[in-house]
């Protein structure tokens, strides 16, 4: 079974709601809660076609092949953790999160499980 976890830490000056419609953006209508104590919004993803959304959206990017190479060289095994960038997915783009590049922090991803299947759905 694969799991697919989607976090995004809360900064003192965000808008929760705005940054729900970030992660939405990427992963479409997920379910989405708000920890006011951990400062943070999770999604869980439990069914790679719930991935759809995301799946389009890189293909109207063109990003595809950069990702798939990307993303399988990150994985290690049954784990992969990457990042998208918050300001990037709010205005309805797919970008990777690279170290420091936004200050708000990335909109995390990390999955376990049959890595290899989700980077081929995704991608492909």
């Amino acid at each position: 079974m694969t799991i697919i976890k989607i976090t995004a830490e809360l900064q003192q000056t965000e808008d929760p709601e705005k940054v729900k419609r970030a992660i939405s953006n990427l992963f479409g209508e997920i379910t989405l809660k708000i920890d006011t104590k951990q400062k943070n919004i999770t999604g869980d993803i439990s069914e790679i076609n719930q991935l759809r959304y995301l799946k389009v959206k890189i293909a109207q990017e063109r990003i595809r092949t950069t990702l798939y190479k990307t993303l399988t060289r990150w994985m290690k095994e049954d784990f992969l953790s990457f990042g998208f960038n918050r300001q990037a997915a709010f205005a309805g783009h797919v970008s990777l999160y690279l170290t420091n590049e936004d200050p708000m922090g990335p909109i995390q991803v990390q999955i376990r499980g049959d890595v290899e299947e989700v980077i081929s759905y995704l991608c492909t």
